[in-house]
């Protein structure tokens, strides 16, 4: 195992290996990504090697690197990392909480990284990494940021699909879907204040149930599915609550 991490090299070509790239070489390090179907060879030396492909692939690119010298990390939210022992004798995860995009900028010193590594040396190690590369670091076990991972869909990925639909009911009357970002701002700002479910607001909540009924009959069946879904889980929850 280096001592310490100077030279990085990045197995994959998608979202998460653009923005490392950029930001090992912003912060100093020797680093070049290179596709995982290609000659991975050039990795075997390097202090640490980044799988940063879809989950499914994972597993079989971390094979291609059996006898590698250096560290070995993973970017899943939800893979476990025991795997790994069978190709490194040093590795981890180095997975970062955020939703990124390829050829999209990103203020990655508030990029969320989260590390792992299987001893008290390799852990040190990508600690001192993921803190050079953002000011938002935290250690998490596999199984914690297996939780993470569930949590952050939840958060992130669902929420993004309700503002496409939102999106889409107001482009059937040409309203602007920016008339609802003071509304989305105030939300999140609020949930930094309060816990969510007590700062909970809406018809399914005030249990108005002809107003809801009127709502879906304006939607679509799609649009008509998820609303009841989540007026019935509003409603359920909070008539628990009173």
């Amino acid at each position: 195992m280096p001592e310490s991490i100077k030279s990085v090299c990045i197995l994959g070509t998608g979202n998460i290996a653009w923005h490392y790239e950029r930001r090992f070489l912003e912060k100093g390090y020797s680093c070049f990504a290179i596709s995982a179907r290609g000659d991975v060879s050039k990795c075997m030396e390097a202090d640490l090697v980044v799988i940063a492909v879809k989950d499914e692939a994972v597993v079989s690119v971390a094979q291609k690197l059996k006898g590698m010298k250096g560290i070995l990390v993973h970017t899943s939210g939800f893979l476990s990392t025991d795997f790994l022992a069978d190709v490194a004798e040093s590795y981890g995860s180095l997975y970062p909480l955020q939703s990124l995009k390829k050829n999209k900028e990103a203020d990655f010193d508030k990029v969320t990284l989260c590390t792992y590594g299987n001893n008290e040396a390799v852990r040190s190690l990508l600690a001192t990494v993921a803190s050079s590369l953002s000011s938002v670091t935290c250690e998490l076990s596999d199984k914690q940021r297996k939780t993470l991972h569930i949590a952050a869909v939840f958060c992130n990925n669902f929420p993004n699909h309700l503002f496409g639909i939102a999106k889409n009911i107001l482009k059937k009357e040409d309203i602007p879907f920016s008339i609802m970002f003071p509304l989305i701002d105030m939300t999140v700002e609020r949930i930094k204040d309060f816990e969510p479910f007590e700062v909970q607001t809406g018809p399914a909540f005030r249990n108005e149930k002809e107003i809801m009924q009127q709502h879906k009959a304006m939607l679509g069946k799609d649009e008509c599915d998820i609303y009841e879904l989540l007026s019935n889980k509003i409603i359920s929850y909070h008539s628990k609550e009173k």
